[in-house]
């Protein structure tokens, strides 16, 4: 899923956005404590090779591992954000093989056998597949918090109550997923048909995945609140998803159970290569989740964003009395509601222009208006094609 969205608070009331509730205790409950998770092993989904970050991100360093807009990577904070849940030791990381050195490298807290590179891409099915074949080896029993690694999330207390609900109700068994609250009719995102109108951090059964709807069924979504976005975080006991593997995905379950033994040695590059060379592309989401029986959510209560695109930039640059939000070395005069990167050392000088995204980067210089912001995919996708 690689929609677009400001950054989203759950539609809670003012006195529960930011104190979600442990399912099992409605009204509310004790922060999360060690001993809460103390089953739990977290996967940072670290593999997107998206373009809409074009020309500031690029193969060498995509969307995730970025540092010229906020100074820590998105990678970076799901990383620390993690570490507010379990040790270091406990943290998976499913990157691109290119992509393992920049892993480590923002990361060096994380055990080096803990960063696991894919080495070609075959979807999220593969990635989560993989991940819990080796956590069940490494930590027996574990429960998995599946995370994306290019997402960003606010206040951290009430992600850790979320999490932690959604972890209790994962000891019961079943496939689970944090959803976020919609706050608009969103056309972008895949939505989560609930079984009926969910409390917060109440996990309460999936019917239904449902693809990206046109805008009247999102209104429609909305307006029953009984639907939440998909935004790709997943919460199972590792053991539960290898028994739905081997059932509903047989062949990838049986192409991967050989790595786990080898995954951080030496042997596990051309393993994996020769294992990942017969796998087809495939979701969990479509692979798995689409078709399992016992499918529940809890929705988030946290701040969240995809941070899909150019204009979700300004989730996390800072904007001047102008409504210009600037990176690197930028000059601007008579300019308003702009988003400006220079991620080169020559300056960017911008002169009577508004709402308009300007970008310098490796890869080249994207100008467009906003408006035309979230149409780059395909003109990016022609350019590295012809590169």
């Amino acid at each position: 899923m690689t929609p677009t969205a400001p950054p989203t608070r759950a539609a809670a009331s003012p006195a529960t956005a930011t104190r979600p509730k442990p399912a099992a205790s409605p009204r509310g409950g004790p922060a999360p404590t060690g001993e809460t998770l103390r089953d739990v092993t977290v996967v940072l989904m670290a593999g997107g090779f998206g373009t809409r970050f074009w020309p500031l991100g690029t193969a060498e360093q995509p969307k995730q591992f970025l540092t010229a807009l906020a100074g820590r990577s998105l990678y970076r904070q799901a990383a620390e954000r993690a570490r507010t849940l379990v040790p270091w030791d406990r943290i998976l990381v499913m990157t691109n093989a290119a992509h393992v050195g920049l892993a480590r490298e923002q990361t060096p807290e994380v055990p080096e056998a803990n960063v696991i590179g894919e080495p070609m891409r075959r979807d999220t099915a593969a990635a989560v597949v993989l991940a819990a074949l080796v956590a069940e080896r490494r930590f027996p029993g574990s429960i998995l918090v599946i995370t994306p690694a290019d997402h960003l999330v606010s206040n951290l207390e009430a992600f850790r109550r979320t999490v932690a609900a959604a972890v209790a109700r994962a000891r019961l068994g079943g496939l689970g997923t944090i959803g976020i609250r919609p706050t608009y009719p969103a056309t972008g995102f895949g939505y989560l048909k609930l079984a009926r109108r969910p409390g917060d951090a109440e996990a309460v059964s999936v019917l239904e995945f449902v693809e990206k709807p046109d805008a009247p069924r999102a209104a429609r979504f909305v307006a029953s609140g009984e639907y939440l976005w998909n935004a790709g975080m997943f919460i199972w006991k590792a053991g539960t998803l290898l028994e739905a593997a081997r059932q509903l995905l047989p062949d990838v379950s049986a192409a991967l159970e050989p790595l786990a033994e080898s995954a951080g040695s030496p042997a596990f590059a051309e393993r994996a290569r020769q294992a990942f060379q017969s796998l087809r592309a495939i979701s969990v989401d479509y692979g798995i989740m689409e078709k399992a029986r016992d499918v529940w959510s809890v929705p988030a209560t946290f701040d969240w964003s995809d941070v899909g695109g150019w204009l979700a930039a300004s989730d996390l640059l800072p904007a001047d009395a102008d409504g210009n939000c600037v990176r690197g070395s930028v000059l601007l005069d008579a300019a308003t509601g702009n988003i400006v990167v220079a991620g080169g050392s020559r300056p960017v000088l911008v002169v009577g222009v508004k709402d308009c995204v300007i970008v310098e980067g490796p890869g080249g210089i994207l100008v467009c208006d906003k408006s035309h912001a979230e149409c780059i995919k395909p003109f990016v996708e022609k350019i590295l094609a012809y590169k």
